[in-house]
């Protein structure tokens, strides 16, 4: 009953905060310029940072040795999670804009923000390390693939795979930002003081800023554009799509729970940045977090 309870607990903090910023929102307090301002405020400057920070603070060289055998399986599973996505996608029609985001939330999750509060309730602080993996390869999936397929659906012209334009859409802050936190971990280095504690200060501004966004884009949402049929229906089904691969019990059952969090907060942000359908994926995000509080108990009773 506890577990269940700090999973509500878990997804009230994130719906406060969207709240908050559908309350603002509402009262016309983001203009479309200001949106994108903390659009790129986000994707430029806060995220890579919380990246640097958060790589830097959990993670070690030997840890990161330790758990690179697992890191595998989470890439294999999200790729299989892919390739359902992108099937789905096709079967169901989606109209060009919102395949990208549609798809990406078949394979990436948060896992930070909820994920690792409710892993570590459910298992304890020994599921840590595999949290990490998950979240590693989550990451570098996210911004290597789902950054690019959005960016491709937000665009009328579709860039060659090999092009200067797809490089960009792959190498960007945030990932710059996962490899120069992962150089530093893996050679022991660590940032000067007052350099970490300004980057911790702006990398902390990124999940309520996103928290904010969404709600801010959700209360402008032209909501006679955004029906509840079958592309929503997909996104529901997504949470229930938790692969589990023939590997250590701790580890399946912490991939499973992190393979059922709801989509990445920065979703909307990203799709915003590059053109997509962002009140869409405003939608998708809302969706899946609400829907992740109805069908934890389900999945923390079939892992337990």
């Amino acid at each position: 009953m506890d577990i269940v309870l700090h999973a509500f607990e878990g997804v009230f903090t994130v719906s406060l905060m969207v709240l908050a910023g559908y309350y603002l929102g509402s009262h016309h307090w983001f203009s479309e310029e200001s949106l994108n301002l903390i659009s790129k405020l986000i994707t430029k400057i806060c995220l890579p940072l919380y990246m640097i920070v958060n790589l830097t603070e959990t993670l070690t060289h030997d840890t990161v040795i330790q758990m690179s055998s697992g890191l595998p399986v989470a890439v294999s599973s999200m790729i299989i999670c892919f390739i359902i996505g992108q099937l789905a996608v096709r079967f169901a029609k989606i109209p060009k804009g919102r395949r990208g985001v549609l798809a990406a939330v078949f394979f990436v999750t948060n896992t930070i923000l909820i994920g690792l509060p409710l892993s570590t309730e459910l298992f304890g602080t020994k599921c840590i390390p595999f949290v990490l993996v998950y979240y590693m390869a989550n990451t570098v999936v996210f911004w290597v693939v789902a950054a690019h397929i959005i960016a491709v659906d937000g665009t009328e012209n579709v860039p060659p795979l090999f092009s200067v334009q797809t490089l960009k859409h792959i190498v960007n802050p945030p990932l710059a930002g996962f490899a120069i936190g992962f150089t530093l971990v893996m050679l022991e280095l660590h940032l000067p003081h007052p350099l970490l504690v300004s980057f911790k200060y702006m990398g902390n501004m990124t999940t309520p800023l996103a928290m904010l966004f969404i709600g801010a884009v959700v209360s402008n949402a032209d909501w006679s554009k955004i029906h509840f049929d079958r592309q929503i229906l997909l996104a529901l089904g997504i949470i229930l799509m938790a692969p589990v691969i023939g590997i250590p019990p701790l580890m399946t059952q912490v991939f499973t729970i992190q393979a059922a969090m709801p989509a990445p907060s920065v979703l909307p942000v990203l799709a915003k940045n590059y053109g997509a359908d962002y009140e869409y994926a405003a939608t998708l995000t809302v969706v899946t977090t609400v829907l992740a509080v109805v069908v934890m108990p389900f999945y923390m009773w079939v892992v337990s």
